[in-house]
């Protein structure tokens, strides 16, 4: 699958590009690359042009302050009005459709770390303050391996990481600067209920039933305070349900009534 290489306010970018139609940005999560879209990018292909770029490695300390001037250079570039997101990239494309009213004609959500909204639930901000002080701690004292480490079981659950190929830890262990970045972004989060009272861009949210306790909370809460906004719980599936139920992505991506897994 074709890749491209163009610059974008002088960052290198590295993009999957594929498919035709009506032109629509993949945004994928920490600790990640463009191949978390590839199921979703090959179903899509005949009916809408994917742009599924790479997060730059150069980044603020707090990840959004460079990305959301990196973003608008690349919506500018593709003429994209469908932003699709997971994780820190679908803080991110939350971040940027409430800085660009009108300029989306769909918003997808995909366990959005927008922990700020989590505020109104203090059982969880409380248990999400610990998780990200646990995390965040790690990386501060300089232990990059066991801070990768904690992060990705998190997600993925216990021993996933000592799991994963070796060639693949190294590359998750020489992103760390980026990953620490974006973890910095859902702690520093203040996403409310009265900023996303203003979301006119119709808005769909999902989340794996098995993910996380705090990552579903925090995708049922987002749903109550988005106007309209549609909430999507995949049975079967895991913080990593691009992969595994990537129908469901492409639903909705296409604006589609959603299948379900068996």
């Amino acid at each position: 699958m074709p890749f491209v290489s163009l610059d974008l306010l002088d960052k290198p970018t590295q993009m999957l590009v594929d498919g035709d139609g009506p032109a629509v940005v993949l945004l994928h999560g920490s600790a990640d690359s463009p191949g978390a879209w590839l199921g979703v990018t090959l179903q899509l292909r005949g009916v809408r042009s994917v742009f599924a770029p790479a997060l730059p490695p150069q980044v603020a300390a707090k990840a959004l302050d460079s990305d959301l001037p990196w973003l608008d250079a690349l919506m500018a570039h593709t003429g994209a009005r469908v932003l699709a997101g997971h994780s820190y990239g679908a803080l991110l494309a939350l971040r940027w459709a409430l800085a660009h009213p009108g300029a989306l004609d769909r918003l997808i959500l995909c366990e959005p770390i927008a922990w700020g909204i989590a505020r109104q639930d203090p059982k969880t901000a409380l248990r999400l303050a610990e998780l990200d002080a646990e995390c965040l701690a790690r990386f501060v004292h300089g232990d990059t391996l066991a801070g990768m480490e904690w992060l990705v079981d998190y997600w993925n659950g216990d021993g996933f990481w000592a799991r994963l190929p070796e060639k693949v830890r190294a590359a998750l262990l020489a992103g760390f600067s980026r990953t620490w970045a974006e973890v910095a972004c859902g702690s520093a989060d203040r996403t409310n209920p009265q900023e996303l009272s203003t979301l006119a861009t119709p808005t769909w949210l999902l989340a794996g039933a098995q993910s996380t306790p705090e990552s579903l909370k925090v995708a049922h809460l987002l749903a109550q305070a988005i106007p309209d906004a549609q909430l999507q719980v995949l049975q079967g599936a895991g913080h990593q349900f691009l992969r595994s139920h990537a129908a469901q992505v492409v639903a909705a991506i296409l604006g589609v009534s959603p299948v379900q897994s068996p």
